[in-house]
Order: structure tokens, then C-alpha cells, then sequence
């Protein structure tokens, strides 16, 4: 009786363990999502034009409350929250960095936009960005907050500078958080055509 006993008792400790050790991996199972801005549609008509751009794209200045891994959601107007299973699946900066390349190379007569180092005797037009807010809030109004300039590759003095001050509105991100990506996408895209009016205009002004 005293083996039989045992042996019943180790047989529940071990299906215990088994129930146990079952619900431990399920709960631990990631369901983290990331994210990427998208570039504008590629439907939109390609750009002509008689002179041949070679661009430069500096790197993008953000806050650091934009450079978590973590997609930020603006609570308030000095308040920020951030998604715990929504993640940026690179650095945003970079990530903006290399959407407007994408976007500029489709809206102007360029195959040659660069974002990695590169000589100023490359370059035709040189643009430098930086960005003060961009991001969504719960309501999901989207802004994005940027000043650049825009320089020839021999010289740091502007050719054209201005504020981007830009703003959408889309789905609350509430329990959607691929809402925030979509909105900032499209803001990122608005934000690419006014570059690219004004790049046009800077070439055609400059020397």
C-alpha cells in the first residue's frame, strides 16, 4: 500500500509540473508586433525633368523620447505613453531617414539619393532634417513638427530652409497600434512632397 501510495503521489507531482511547466510557456509566448514606416505609392506619376539630381540626406535629428524601441503614444501635451507590444523594428530615425530616401527618389528625377557617408563632390543638393515631434495620440491625430534646409554640396549655407508643421487624423490606436505607423507613414509622406517642391525650387534658384 505505503509503494502504491508513492508512486500515485508521484505520478500527480509529475502531471502537476507538466500543467504547470505548460501554462508557464504560454503565458511567456511573445506576441510583441513591430513596425516600419511605408513609403508613398508607387502609382503616383514619375517625375521629369532635364537635370539629373544626385541627393544627400543627413542624418534625421530626433528627440529621445522618439528612439525607443517602444511606439510612443502622446497622452497629453507634456505626456507620453508607450505601447508594450508594439515596437519599431528599427531605430525611428533611421527608419524615417530611409522612407523619405524612398519617397524623394519617386517624387524627383533621381536614382542617386543617399542616406550613408558620402563626398560632397557627390552630391548635388545636400538636405539636413530635424525633427521635433512626431507621433499620434490617443484620439489618433497624427503631427509632425520638422525644420529643414536645404544646402549646395560646396557650402553649408542654406539655399532654402523652412518648419514643416503637419497633421492628420486617423483610427485611435487604442488596442490598434498599426494604426500609428500607418498615420506617421502618411505624414511622412506629406512631409516628402513639400521637400521635394522645395528641392525643385532650390535647384532651378541656385547657382
Amino acid at each position: 500500500m505505503k509503494s502504491e501510495s508513492c508512486f500515485l503521489r508521484l505520478v500527480f507531482v509529475a502531471v502537476t509540473g507538466m500543467l504547470l511547466t505548460g501554462c508557464l510557456l504560454k503565458r511567456a509566448t511573445d506576441s510583441t508586433r513591430h513596425f516600419v514606416l511605408s513609403p508613398i505609392s508607387t502609382d503616383e506619376p514619375a517625375p521629369t525633368a532635364a537635370k539629373h539630381l544626385s541627393i544627400g540626406i543627413g542624418f534625421v535629428k530626433m528627440p529621445s523620447y522618439l528612439l525607443r524601441n517602444s511606439v510612443a503614444v502622446r497622452t497629453g501635451a507634456n505626456q507620453i505613453e508607450y505601447l508594450g507590444d508594439a515596437r519599431w523594428a528599427e531605430r525611428l530615425d533611421q527608419c524615417f531617414q530611409w522612407t523619405l530616401a524612398a519617397n524623394l527618389s519617386r517624387l524627383l528625377p533621381s536614382d542617386s539619393v543617399h542616406v550613408a557617408d558620402w563626398g560632397r563632390d557627390q552630391m548635388s543638393t545636400r538636405v539636413f532634417i530635424t525633427v521635433q515631434q512626431f507621433d499620434v495620440d490617443r484620439q489618433g491625430r497624427g503631427a509632425l513638427i520638422a525644420q529643414w534646409r536645404i544646402t549646395a554640396p560646396d557650402s553649408d549655407e542654406p539655399l532654402k530652409s523652412s518648419e514643416a508643421r503637419l497633421a492628420r487624423t486617423g483610427p485611435s490606436p487604442r488596442g490598434n497600434a498599426d494604426v500609428v505607423a500607418t498615420t506617421l507613414s502618411e505624414l511622412a509622406g506629406e512631409f516628402s512632397r513639400e521637400l521635394a517642391q522645395s528641392i525643385r525650387e532650390s535647384v532651378k534658384s541656385g547657382p
